[in-house]
């Protein structure tokens, strides 16, 4: 099984997976390849640099799908890690890749993450993360509003589509973890 998370950046997409990695150690991270040059290990544990003509050339043979160029950088999944297998496995798709996503695998339990609250996604970025420029938070919190559009569009790709508030903030992890325990159970039994 393959547990997906979706939203735009900032959303706590992030904070999610490394609680779900840390409850649940059987949990295998899916890892990305990407031209991007990687940040500190912690960060980018899940993801593997490569040149661009290699990325090209992995893509060209059809080893990659979910091929995206995301602020400049391309990032992609091997496809035969995508594929259903045992275990189970994390990873964050993109909205717009779900539906390829699906095609390969339908078993895929995909968690949406929106919000009407433009500036918590704002704050996130650049109170708390702080490694994006000013310019960079502002592509994201554009792309942000784009994202979450689609993803209420494309519910029905979704097994939840949690709202994400200051509010409701402490909550977001229990949320999910009531849309993913029936599945973890019958996975560990």
């Amino acid at each position: 099984m393959i547990i997906s998370l979706s939203g735009p950046s900032g959303i706590g997409k992030g904070f999610i997976k490394e609680q779900l990695l840390q409850l649940y150690p059987y949990i295998e991270e899916l890892v990305w390849l990407t031209t991007r040059p990687l940040r500190s290990k912690g960060q980018d544990r899940n993801r593997i640099n490569v040149s661009l003509p290699e990325f090209n050339r992995l893509a060209e043979f059809d080893e990659l799908v979910l091929v995206q160029n995301i602020y400049g950088h391309h990032y992609g999944l091997r496809k035969k890690d995508l594929l259903p297998s045992l275990g189970i496995k994390l990873t964050e798709l993109h909205p717009d890749n779900m539906l390829e996503a699906l095609k390969i695998n339908p078993a895929i339990l995909a968690i949406g993450f929106v919000t009407s609250d433009i500036s918590l996604l704002h704050e996130r970025l650049s109170v708390m993360r702080k490694t994006e420029s000013i310019a960079e938070i502002e592509k994201r919190i554009t792309t942000a509003k784009i994202e979450i559009e689609t993803i209420l569009q494309r519910k029905s790709l979704f097994v939840s589509v949690i709202e994400v508030t200051k509010a409701e903030e402490p909550l977001i992890l229990d949320k999910v973890l009531t849309v993913l325990i029936p599945h973890l159970k019958k996975k560990e039994g």
